[in-house]
């Protein structure tokens, strides 16, 4: 019986064993063209996700500013530069004290105080030592055209962060 399980195991046949040149073209045929047709959604889905995390690092950079303003008993200007797509932190003399830069594809589309549009590619936000803000907003966007908005709160002193609805479809 030990021969004829030996004979069972020496036996392969040679045509059987792996895949041929055809199916591993063929395979890699569709899986390109599956990432093909995926990779715009991949896309949008990348540039949605880094607006998210810009506008939340943008809120945190309102949060610093207001708490600095309050422990240090002092006015503190966060100043927002379109062009240079940066927002920069400094005490009421000037002195600068943080620095934030939006990351490659988001960009400052617009910035509101009290309601009007800001013109103007900078604008200057001051927080004061109890806590208070102006009321501003600020617009940004993706190249993928995804759109945030952050918007302060003039008496709580914070800041939101909402989508564009017109972007929403």
């Amino acid at each position: 019986m030990t021969s004829v399980a030996g004979n069972d195991v020496n036996r392969q046949s040679s045509g059987e064993n792996g895949f041929t040149l055809l199916e591993l073209i063929v395979v890699t045929l569709i899986l390109g063209l599956v990432l093909g047709i995926s990779y715009p959604s991949l896309e949008r889905g990348s540039s949605i996700l880094n607006l998210q995390v810009t506008t939340r690092d943008i809120l945190n950079v309102f949060r610093f500013a207001r708490e600095k303003a309050i422990s240090e008993q002092t006015s503190m200007l966060l100043i927002i530069d379109r062009d240079e797509r940066k927002l920069s932190l400094a005490n009421i003399l000037g002195e600068p004290i943080r620095a934030y830069k939006l990351p490659r594809g988001v960009h400052i589309q617009r910035m509101t105080r009290a309601g009007s549009e800001v013109r103007e590619n900078v604008m200057t936000v001051r927080f004061a030592p109890n806590g208070n803000l102006e009321n501003v907003g600020i617009r940004i966007v993706a190249d993928g055209g995804s759109g945030m908005q952050i918007i302060s709160d003039p008496l709580g002193g914070g800041a939101r962060m909402e989508p564009i609805w017109e972007d929403i479809r």
